[in-house]
């Protein structure tokens, strides 16, 4: 049936081609062709409603696209009919504006996945990529491009690329609340937008009070802010600058949104009822307090918000401990459906999820206002110590022993379909135990055995795929480890019956760097570090 229907498609194509059966005049930017109403109708509801209603295209048969050229109108026309893929770098953006128009989501999505394999962002392009997938109302693309100029801010105000913005531009970045460039910075790109684009004074307002002004440094506002002619006019934003000037005249430094957010680090650092100890990211140390029960050990965590879930062990298999970092307290969840021990756990989309383990090959969540746990898949297998990672809505559950044996299996967990399934790629090596630290698409894995893998994982259109990026070796930790990206470099955790020990391993020098860390307070074994970002 497919192949009659397309060969009709084909014939169809063919015959416009030659103007058999064409009724309609078609005006382009450079140019005229034909068409035929019937087909066009059907391809679009774009040409449908031109061509069943009162319009003028209807009466008179021609129909006028003055944005259009005609090579780009025929190469839509046998995309569309045709399912051959004609973008390349030359039409792309034409076709992709021209589909946006016509509403033809089959080859607008055909140039989606041409540019999503083929952009290379720029602090220099993009903006221009920004507006074009933002017009085009290509949202992943146009998030991509606006985390990019997020994430560059500083070199985008440096080369005075932030002066192109529009208005809407500029509040949209400002409305950002994690921006890694310091807040001086910030107000140096704005003071440059305005005495370029010179707006009105409620719009300086307005652009003012989405500056974190108290994280500029005083200096810098008296200098070259406070007495701008722009400024000095706008009687609401001097009261603004003098309300912060007069409270933190002392304050020293420029800071950035980003750092006036704290990530700590959370060790499972088990010790009777002793569960979690802290690593600040001061490079300190802080106890946790200690929890009335003791899930025993093989237990495992996962942080939600502001809150770090426990659960399992193997003295409490179904048991949820809850422990609130901001009030630094503990509180009981809801008993798991199954028992678990040296299962591991992932967080996604506000739920949290328990999977697999030595008891049970399922995966259950549970969402932080949750009464009660809910299974939602099972991976067919037990899979112990295994490495939970994150990616958009799924969850790679890697490495780990099954089956009595390390594996070097890799399974999807969709949590929106919630169907498991095996990838055709797998990890460099069978890893009885798999710890892990996930860095954007970049996870970084130790095992057992001292084996350093680097993989790069990426979801194209739902497909999840895996590269190996490097192998190497390092030392063995035992079981009683984890690690974590930092500035690329793997910090381990490690510790049985012992304090807590961190080691860092330079990825790219291949080898371990003669550090000295500060001493925990506690010891006992270490199962996991869950790096936590929350408000300071």
């Amino acid at each position: 049936m497919d192949r009659t229907k397309n060969n009709i498609l084909q014939n169809i194509h063919e015959e416009m081609v030659k103007g058999t059966f064409n009724d309609l005049d078609i005006v382009c930017k450079n140019g005229t062709t034909t068409a035929n109403r019937l087909v066009l109708a059907a391809m679009s509801p774009y040409f449908r409603e031109m061509l069943t209603s009162d319009m003028t295209e209807s009466r008179t048969g021609v129909l006028n696209l003055p944005t259009v050229t005609v090579s780009v109108f025929q190469d839509v026309l046998k995309m569309s009919l045709c399912s051959v893929d004609l973008v390349n770098e030359g039409n792309c953006v034409r076709i992709l504006d021209a589909c946006e128009m016509m509403q033809l989501n089959n080859v607008k999505y055909m140039c989606r996945r041409y540019l999503k394999g083929s952009i290379v962002l720029s602090i220099d392009n993009c903006l221009h990529w920004w507006r074009i997938m933002d017009r085009c109302n290509v949202r992943d693309l146009s998030n991509r491009a606006v985390s990019y100029l997020t994430e560059n801010l500083t070199d985008f105000v440096e080369r005075e690329n932030i002066v192109h913005l529009s208005k809407r531009e500029l509040l949209k970045i400002l409305s950002t609340d994690d921006l890694k460039c310091k807040e001086d910075q910030i107000m140096k790109g704005v003071m440059k937008w305005i005495e370029r684009n010179n707006p009105d004074t409620d719009d300086v307002t307005r652009i003012f009070e989405m500056i974190r002004i108290d994280l500029v440094h005083p200096q810098f506002l008296i200098e070259n802010v406070v007495y701008s002619e722009v400024i000095c006019g706008n009687q609401s934003v001097q009261q603004m600058i003098k309300n912060v000037l007069w409270s933190q005249l002392t304050r020293a430094g420029s800071k950035s949104r980003f750092q006036n957010r704290r990530v700590d680090v959370f060790i499972l650092h088990h010790n009777n009822t002793c569960l979690l100890s802290c690593f600040t990211s001061e490079g300190t140390w802080e106890d946790v307090p200690p929890v009335l029960v003791d899930p025993g050990s093989g237990y495992s965590a996962a942080s939600l918000g502001n809150k770090i879930y426990i659960t399992g062990g193997v003295s409490r298999k179904r048991c949820t401990l809850i422990y609130n970092i901001c009030r630094r307290g503990w509180e009981t969840g809801p008993n798991l459906e199954e028992q678990r021990v040296f299962h591991c756990m992932a967080t996604v989309n506000c739920k949290v999820y328990a999977i697999g383990g030595e008891n049970s090959t399922t995966i259950e969540k549970v969402s932080e206002s949750g009464l009660r746990w809910q299974l939602v898949g099972d991976l067919k297998q037990n899979r112990m110590d295994a490495f939970a990672a994150t990616v958009r809505h799924n969850i790679l559950v890697m490495g780990g022993e099954s089956g009595g044996r390390g594996s070097d299996v890799i399974q999807c967990f969709n949590t929106a379909t919630r169907c498991v399934s095996n990838l055709s790629s797998r990890l460099p090596y069978r890893s009885v135990c798999l710890r892990g630290s996930v860095h954007l698409s970049d996870v970084y894995l130790l095992d057992y055995d001292g084996h350093v893998m680097h993989v790069q994982v990426t979801d194209s259109d739902g497909e999840i795929k895996i590269e190996v990026k490097s192998t190497a070796k390092w030392r063995s930790f035992d079981f009683w480890f984890d690690i974590l990206w930092q500035n690329g470099s793997l910090l381990s955790f490690s510790g049985c019956d012992t304090k807590c020990k961190i080691i860092k391993y330079n990825l790219a020098e291949g080898k371990e760097d003669n550090i000295t860390f500060p001493e925990s307070t506690r010891s006992g074994d270490v199962y996991t570090v869950l790096p936590v970002d929350h408000k300071a």
